[in-house]
């Protein structure tokens, strides 16, 4: 079946797969034919020889030998008249010298052409077909033998086979027109099968069609009360779709993001600059004006620094970097660096630390949780205010909290802190670039945790609480 290898490209996999089938059946049922008929052909060919046997034994009682030529006695009493009967179901008969001369013939003879003698000075019975007066015939000749054992002749016993070979051309007519047939079925049959088979895939094909850039939420369907190949297969395609839907979110809101952030900045800088060069000024002039525009310029770097951090942080699979982290030890090496810091914006601060708390994080990421939440409760808490740092352990998390008594913010705010560039209207005027909380939150939820904020309401302090899951104490650590 090479041909079916070559099959255009451009015929579609139903027209393919009914092709196989069809072709595989054919195979399969030729094989099957040509056993049957051979097997039939063998079997009516072995029912012929047992009725000549049959004949030749109803024959022998009557054979003598007379002067050494053999002769038919009293064959008038012999109740079968196959041998008289002309046509199908006639037995042509004859009696033969040893040397093959015909001594006898049968009545029924007469009405047909000389049958040319074919017995071979062989001492055995000896069968042969052939063709007479261009009809299938078999032919048995049985030896005869006195009573010392010395060959005196043949009886020659003789059927017209045409009947046999007519019922093989019909059986062979039958087969072939039922194989063509059972064919065709099959291959409508398969074709049908194969196309209700792949129509989800057709579906799936016309949906996927349908996508585009501005129709990132579209999925795929998937079949219903079905777990086969083709709903592993939409499955996938639904979840690849997703994350390319949520890698061109990402790109399209860092792109709206650096845009919409940037642009403000470049705006006062673009006209700070041509208001300073429409004439000639002082050196001073100069000086206060580029020291502004570098002011603007940090300003947007670190704008940039973190809108191409988030993006690193939302691109890259934590996971794999994660390993199990003693919280509690990453808190006390910030504390270190922090709290010179916190004295000298006049804040009391407070640390409450169990002896170990084991999480499974990036130790450089967890860091960066702890430096954002205390830097934001260090710039929106006034001196003579009181920062409080927490970590406890509650049924298989583990809990870090910061509180502060700096400025809050409405409870209503508290679901857009995280997001990017939000400034409450309590923070509204105070420098920073609006990107902290969404770091940390980039950060816990890309190693499986999740934060929260809240707050009473504006002056009366605020809340951050960031939980993940508790890690096994490790055993190099015991």
């Amino acid at each position: 079946m090479t041909w079916l290898r070559r099959l255009p490209h451009r015929w579609s996999i139903s027209v393919r797969l009914a092709l196989w089938y069809a072709a595989t059946l054919l195979v399969l049922l030729g094989l099957f034919a040509a056993f049957s008929y051979v097997s039939f052909h063998m079997a009516r060919h072995r029912d012929f020889d047992q009725h000549l046997i049959h004949e030749t034994r109803q024959l022998m009682p009557f054979v003598q030998e007379r002067a050494g030529v053999p002769v038919f006695v009293a064959l008038d009493t012999l109740r079968s008249v196959a041998y008289q009967t002309d046509g199908i179901y006639g037995t042509y008969v004859r009696l033969l010298r040893p040397d093959g001369r015909v001594v006898y013939e049968s009545p029924n003879f007469a009405r047909h052409d000389s049958l040319p003698v074919r017995v071979q000075p062989v001492l055995d019975v000896q069968v042969y077909s052939h063709t007479w007066e261009g009809k299938p015939a078999r032919t048995r000749y049985t030896p005869l033998f006195d009573e010392a054992g010395r060959l005196f002749g043949w009886l020659e016993v003789t059927g017209f086979e045409w009947s046999l070979h007519r019922e093989l051309h019909h059986l062979g007519l039958v087969l072939g027109l039922g194989i063509v047939l059972s064919v065709l079925l099959a291959a409508l049959g398969g074709y049908w099968l194969a196309r209700r088979a792949l129509q989800p895939v057709a579906l799936l094909t016309a949906t996927a069609r349908q996508m585009g850039a501005d129709n990132l939420a579209a999925r795929l369907p998937v079949p219903g009360g079905v777990q086969d190949e083709l709903t592993e297969l939409a499955e996938t395609f639904n979840d690849l779709l997703a994350r390319l839907a949520a890698s061109l979110e990402r790109e399209r809101r860092f792109t709206d993001n650096a845009a919409h952030e940037l642009l403000t900045p470049l705006s006062a800088l673009r006209s700070e600059l041509e208001v300073a060069l429409r004439r000639p000024r002082q050196a001073a002039y100069y000086r206060e004006v580029l020291e502004e525009a570098l002011r603007d310029v940090e300003r947007m770097t670190e704008t940039v620094r973190g809108l191409l951090h988030l993006a690193r942080l939302e691109r890259t699979d934590a996971h794999e970097r994660a390993r199990p982290t003693d919280l509690v030890e990453r808190c006390q090496s910030r504390l270190k660096d922090w709290q010179a810091r916190f004295e000298q914006a006049g804040l009391r601060f407070e640390a409450v630390l169990p002896a170990h708390a084991w999480v499974c994080v990036v130790p450089e990421y967890l860091d960066e949780v702890l430096d954002n939440l205390l830097s934001n409760a260090c710039k929106y808490t006034p001196p003579g205010g009181r920062v409080r740092l927490e970590v406890h352990r509650l049924d298989g998390q583990i809990r870090l909290r910061v509180t502060d008594t700096g400025i809050g913010f409405d409870p209503a705010e508290a679901a857009h802190l995280f997001d990017r560039f939000y400034r409450g209207r309590s923070a509204e005027g105070r420098p920073g670039s609006g990107l902290g909380l969404a770091i940390v939150r980039a950060i816990v939820e890309a190693c499986g945790g999740s934060v929260q904020a809240w707050s009473p309401g504006p002056g009366k302090g605020s809340t951050f609480e960031v939980y993940w899951p508790a890690c096994p104490v490790p055993a190099l650590s015991a």
